[in-house]
């Protein structure tokens, strides 16, 4: 029924997965082949998890397979039929019945050297373009020759993955008779884009292409992304002038051959999503699939810990062991393990974010450390003194910290505090098979309306705008959970506490602290000049208006 399918859902990637591969035996599928300790379509799915656009992976498997990939996955499985055309009818129905989705990417489970970012890029080019193909030139041509209308494969070599705007695909597909090339369902008409700049499209076809595969994913994915996320880690980490970290980070892989053989790990690999720490995913004989995460300092390390400690089960992923050593956290893979992105009409995360507000942990509940964990405001004073020998809009942060710490003192100063998760955003929401839970606390006191400013600064972020609309809309969803007032005090402070974040730890050329910057003015002042005025305090706060 429309009243029960998933509203939210907009962009889904489509894995096929039903071939059985006949060259590498029937009992041997070649997507399920062994690639350095693990199954080639484990690698897709990877990618297509890390895609920061998707809603939404659907599995096509072969019959026999169903029941193994969403054991596996966690993620919905339609069974394919006995031709490429008809398993692809099969999910394209699956996906109809299901979801409202309006973006549709086609994957393939034996090409592993796909990514993410090609994924989200296709997504995006969903905007301008009707579908998108992957594909090679074979032809200085076009569609039409001498007039007449050819076959778009005669000058094109398309591969995977492809992508379409879903409802067009829908309403222009024939079911009756399936085409061997998905686009040709499209009308002549339709805008389409073609991707000559992605090399590696190579997918597993025999044998012997299985080593080549291996070498190729390290070469060109698997190296290049870690070494790039090790930077990151010791750019992010070293911005405010700490010491030790590049031998933290060497010590690390040592630290990890250590826990491998304690928790008898089978493989593992980097996840390259992380700017403060280094995490690896791994599949273990002993415990299934874990996340082993290192921090760089006991301070982070310890007041972590006491979140998953003493947060309530509904909401974390689930914590199960960890070493005070190596400041490591051994946690349960959440599957699928998708990134949530703000949407309201997502009844898991409006049960998500009722559950937090249910279960806020009053720090007389903490018997621990309750001395060494952070306030809001340690953090706020924290990155002040780090952005200080900056020069970036030197005197308009000064004047926004000013005001920062008045509106604290009237508004949050005696107010009843908590010992908040302080980072609930996409990228720390996941979705698993029983709704959304998190991970990576960062963990500090303070007043609760803290705990849902930094969805606004992440969400806008990823437009790199403000958009008004999206900003009253993300206010009215979560003004349910505290005062509006207070909700607008505690983004303002946090609007310069990432100002001044983005000043000392970002190398964007202070891209990102300017639009904080500019997105503080249009938000709570009529224009620069009136930021500036040392009277002026911000809009929204109406004990300052009747003074």
């Amino acid at each position: 029924m429309m009243s029960e399918r998933k509203t939210y859902i907009r962009n889904v990637i489509l894995v096929m997965s039903g071939g059985t591969g006949s060259r590498f035996g029937a009992d041997c599928p070649k997507q399920y082949c062994i690639m350095d300790n693990r199954f080639v379509i484990d690698y897709v799915i990877d990618a297509c998890r890390a895609s920061t656009l998707a809603d939404e992976i659907v599995i096509v498997a072969a019959e026999n397979y169903v029941e193994f990939c969403r054991d596996r996955y966690g993620l919905p499985v339609v069974c394919g039929g006995d031709s490429r055309p008809l398993s692809v009818a099969n999910g394209i129905k699956y996906i109809h019945e299901h979801y409202e989705c309006q973006k549709l990417i086609i994957t393939n489970a034996v090409c592993p050297l796909a990514t993410s970012e090609q994924y989200d890029k296709y997504f995006r080019l969903l905007e301008q373009y009707d579908y998108v193909l992957t594909t090679w030139r074979l032809a200085p041509a076009l569609h039409r020759v001498d007039g007449e209308r050819v076959d778009r494969d005669e000058y094109f070599n398309v591969m995977e993955p492809d992508a379409y705007r879903f409802p067009v695909l829908y309403e222009n597909f024939d079911f009756a008779e399936l085409k061997k090339y998905i686009f040709h369902n499209m009308p002549y008409e339709c805008k389409a884009y073609y991707c000559f700049d992605y090399p590696y499209t190579m997918k597993l076809t025999y044998p012997h292409d299985l080593k080549l595969l291996e070498i190729m994913y390290k070469d060109i994915v698997e190296c290049p992304r870690e070494d790039a996320t090790l930077q990151t880690v010791n750019n992010y980490l070293s911005s405010d002038g700490r010491q030790g970290v590049s031998s933290w980070i060497a010590s690390v892989q040592r630290f990890m051959g250590e826990m491998a053989n304690k928790y008898s790990v089978i493989s593992y690999r980097m996840n390259c999503q992380t700017e403060a720490n280094i995490v690896y995913e791994a599949e273990t004989h002993s415990h299934g699939s874990l996340i082993f995460k290192f921090t760089p300092s006991a301070f982070h390390f310890h007041k972590e810990f006491i979140y998953y400690k003493y947060a309530s089960k509904e909401i974390m992923a689930e914590l199960i062991g960890y070493d005070e050593e190596f400041h490591a956290l051994v946690l349960r893979k959440v599957k699928p393990g998708l990134q949530v992105k703000f949407q309201p009409a997502n009844q898991e995360l409006r049960r998500f974010f009722d559950s937090v507000n249910e279960n806020l942990m009053p720090i007389e509940r903490i018997s621990e450390g309750i001395k060494e964990l952070p306030t809001v405001m340690d953090e706020f004073e924290e990155y002040v003194r780090a952005s200080d020998r900056f020069t970036f809009r030197y005197s308009f942060r000064k004047c926004m910290e000013k005001k920062a710490r008045k509106i604290w003192e009237i508004y949050f100063a005696e107010e009843p505090k908590f010992y908040l998760h302080r980072d609930l955003h996409r990228r720390n929401i996941l979705l698993s098979e029983t709704g959304c839970v998190a991970i990576d606390p960062r963990g500090a006191v303070g007043p609760k309306e803290f705990e849902y400013v930094i969805p606004f600064i992440i969400e806008l972020r990823e437009r790199q705008e403000m958009t008004k609309e999206l900003y009253k809309e993300m206010f009215e969803y979560f003004s349910v959970y505290c005062e509006r007032e207070h909700l607008a005090a505690a983004l303002f402070i946090f609007w310069v506490y990432k100002m001044n974040d983005y000043v000392f730890q970002k190398n964007d050329q202070y891209k990102l602290a300017n639009w904080c910057a500019e997105s503080i003015v249009l938000l709570y002042f009529s224009d620069w000049d009136q930021a500036m005025q040392e009277t002026s305090m911000p809009a929204l706060m109406k004990v300052f208006e009747e003074k």
